[in-house]
């Protein structure tokens, strides 16, 4: 078990960006750099000038919106509470925001099992990017090139760290889901009293699924992994493999294949429960 204490992580601000605006974030974990299921686990603060062109992945990410709003053009709006899947392969956006925003962002790898660059690479690979083109508008120009479009932001610094080019994944949906959790209703856990249950996706074994768990004070959930459990709301222990600790919100509980822990809230705990792919 890895418990990342939200409260002592560093807020940074990130430096030359594959995107436009302003962009700070607090890590929140990640997985192991190299293998498919690998992720990065970050919450991110926007403003109003952010911009995204309208692109895609070759991994899976998951958003969920703390404050503000983002607009994804014909795709939808994520308001607070939106929680949003961006599957591998399915093109969005492009992305804007009229004011502030803050989002809990899930990159992790897909079914594909090109799996996700960690942010060390993405960092050295824009950094050596600016030496022989720029970034604008999301898109990044060689300079030696005759292409007026550019290459997406994240394509150019894949391909840069990882020295070949980037073949996307055939799309398996048309558009990202934009979920409101709240028009889905609590199911009760047989034999489980005080927690219930909110089904969000699963779309199998090699995609990152999503559920929402509602607990009461004194009650016990165990989560089992790989999964991260990111607490919403609400205080309590912890305890996985005879290790005790104590969770609040915001914090992050992250459990690999063949771990689990088991919460007991202090106080009614909202869980947001992370599924992994496994390979």
């Amino acid at each position: 078990m890895q418990l990342v204490r939200y409260a002592d992580t560093v807020l940074k601000t990130r430096g030359v960006n594959h995107r436009v605006g302003t962009f700070r974030y607090k890590d929140l974990g990640e997985g192991i750099p190299g293998t498919p299921g690998n992720f990065f686990l970050r919450m991110v603060w926007s403003e109003a000038d952010f911009f995204s062109p309208r692109h895609l992945h070759n991994f899976d990410q998951v958003r969920v919106q703390i404050e503000g709003n983002f607009n994804f053009s014909a795709d939808g709006v994520m308001k607070p509470g939106t929680i949003g899947y961006f599957p591998e392969g399915t093109a969005y956006g492009p992305q804007t925001s009229q004011d502030d925003t803050v989002q809990l962002v899930m990159q992790i790898g897909g079914t594909s099992g090109n799996g996700y660059i960690s942010e060390a690479q993405r960092i050295e690979a824009v950094d050596q990017l600016c030496k022989t083109g720029h970034f604008s508008e999301g898109r990044y120009f060689a300079r030696d090139s005759t292409d007026r479009k550019g290459m997406d932001g994240f394509q150019a610094a894949w391909e840069q760290a990882q020295g070949k080019k980037m073949i996307y994944p055939s799309r398996r949906f048309q558009k990202p889901i934009l979920m409101n959790p709240g028009a889905i209703g609590w199911t009760t856990l047989p034999g489980i009293p005080g927690v219930e249950r909110r089904p969000l996706w699963n779309f199998g074994t090699r995609t990152v699924g999503a559920d929402a768990y509602n607990a009461q004070p004194g009650s016990t959930h165990t989560v089992a992994g790989p999964a991260s459990c990111f607490v919403e709301q609400g205080t309590g222990r912890v305890e996985s493999a005879g290790v005790k600790d104590t969770f609040s919100a915001f914090d992050v509980i992250h459990l690999t294949a063949g771990e689990s822990a088991t919460l007991t809230p202090a106080e009614t705990a909202r869980l947001l429960i992370l599924l992994h792919p496994v390979f």
